[in-house]
This record gives structure tokens, C-alpha cells and sequence, in this order.
């Protein structure tokens, strides 16, 4: 037996022990958009009191899969980084077939329309945005990453998107669609392009995404259909999570 695997099943059993508790996993996922929350929402959203949540938020601190900061009298949380958004992706992608079997839920549909996956677009949008980019010769693959190809840069920089240093991205498999949206750096980048030029917005909680009349017109420009993006606005718009 390799000598790594005796620490490491202990490792992966302290980390199963951390997201066996459906509280502790309803504010992770929670914090998959990205952004920072305070423990009295993180504890809101989990269904449980305020004491119970800073219990639940310390276990995760110092299991390594939240981050804690301070502004003024509040301490705010986020994920610890893209890893474990990778993880929690992954588990989710594992669970799929049982999640699905509601198809008719407002929310599960808006979700799996467009959301954030930690920081990039994800569902069918950013499936479709990963397939635009790449039917139009914008990326390219370089060293097992996906990089912007010379007229990828071209295109974003004439659209008022000038980076000094463009990151490498990465695909990453969609939980709803099984198919690969744009992950990592590169992915990030966008995506947060995407919110400051209002082709999408979030909603006020939750992962899920609307498509506003900016962003059809945007992204039609990139060849995604423009009857998706109404249907996925409309589907986004129903949404409260």
C-alpha cells in the first residue's frame, strides 16, 4: 500500500464528515456565487438559530473550506478558493440524476439556465457561451489551459475589455448540462465582465442569473440564439433562492 494513503483516507473522511450535515452544505453552496456573506444570513439560509450557524461556520473555518473577514462589528465568510468550489461541483455533478427528477420547479430551472459557479457563468448559458467562444476561434488550448487566441483578444478588447495579463482558464464540467462552461481565471474574468457590462445580473439571493435585454443583444452577438436567451431570462426572472 502507497504510504500517502493511510493520512490520506483520514483526510478525505474529515472532509465527508464536513458536508455530511445538510446546514453546513446549504451555506456552502450558498457562497458558490462568489461573494462574501454574513453569518446571520449564512445562518438564515441554513434554517438554523444564529448560535447553531456560528457553530456550523466555525467547523468549516477550521476545516479549511471557509474564509472569515472583518468589517467593522461583522465577520463575513466566503469559500476558501476555487478548490473547493471544484469539490462541491463535483459532489453536486454526482448527484444529478436525483436532483433532476423535478424538472417542473421554477427555481431548479432558473438554476440550471444560467448561475454563477463560484465565479463563472454556468448552466445552459455558460455552456453555450463556452461553445460560442470556441466555434468563433476565441480560445485556444495551450498547455492543457484554455487561453484567449489572438482574436479572442481582438474581440474583447474592441468590446472595452483590456487586461494586461489575460489568465488561463479551464473547463469545467456542468453539473446540470454534463457538458464543459468555462472555469478557472479566464472564466472568472468574463464572467465578472459579463456583470459590469449588464449582460446578466444576479439575483438579490442565489446562484441563478437573468438575462437582461443588453445581454441578448450582446450575446446574439456572439451567436447564441436569441429565443434561448429570452427563454432563460424568463425562466431566471421566476426565481426566488
Amino acid at each position: 500500500m502507497h504510504q500517502a494513503l493511510p493520512s490520506a483516507r483520514f483526510d478525505v473522511a474529515s472532509f465527508g464528515e464536513l458536508v455530511s450535515d445538510p446546514s453546513r452544505v446549504a451555506m456552502l453552496l450558498s457562497l458558490m456565487d462568489g461573494r462574501a456573506r454574513p453569518a446571520s444570513e449564512l445562518a438564515r439560509i441554513a434554517g438554523v438559530t444564529p448560535q447553531t450557524g456560528s457553530s456550523h461556520l466555525r467547523r468549516l473555518l477550521s476545516g479549511g473550506l471557509v474564509l472569515a473577514e472583518s468589517v467593522g462589528r461583522h465577520r463575513y465568510f466566503r469559500l476558501a478558493g476555487d478548490h473547493v468550489a471544484d469539490v462541491l461541483e463535483a459532489i453536486t455533478l454526482h448527484s444529478v440524476p436525483r436532483r433532476l427528477r423535478s424538472p417542473s420547479d421554477p427555481a431548479r430551472v432558473a438554476l440550471a439556465r444560467a448561475r454563477t459557479c463560484y465565479k463563472h457563468l454556468a448552466g445552459e448559458l455558460g455552456v453555450a457561451w463556452l461553445a460560442s467562444l470556441e466555434k468563433r476561434c476565441l480560445l485556444r488550448v495551450e498547455g492543457g489551459a484554455l487561453t484567449l487566441a489572438p482574436a479572442g483578444v481582438t474581440c474583447f478588447e474592441a468590446l472595452g475589455l483590456t487586461v494586461a495579463r489575460w489568465p488561463a482558464g479551464k473547463p469545467c464540467l456542468d453539473w446540470t448540462e454534463r457538458r464543459n462552461h468555462l472555469g478557472g481565471a479566464l472564466g472568472g474574468l468574463l464572467t465578472q465582465y459579463l456583470l459590469e457590462r449588464g449582460w446578466v445580473a444576479r439575483l438579490e439571493e442565489g446562484r441563478a442569473l437573468r438575462i437582461t435585454a443588453k445581454g441578448r443583444q450582446g450575446f446574439s452577438q456572439f451567436g447564441i440564439a436569441r429565443a434561448f436567451l429570452s427563454g432563460a431570462s424568463q425562466a431566471a426572472a421566476a426565481i426566488v433562492l
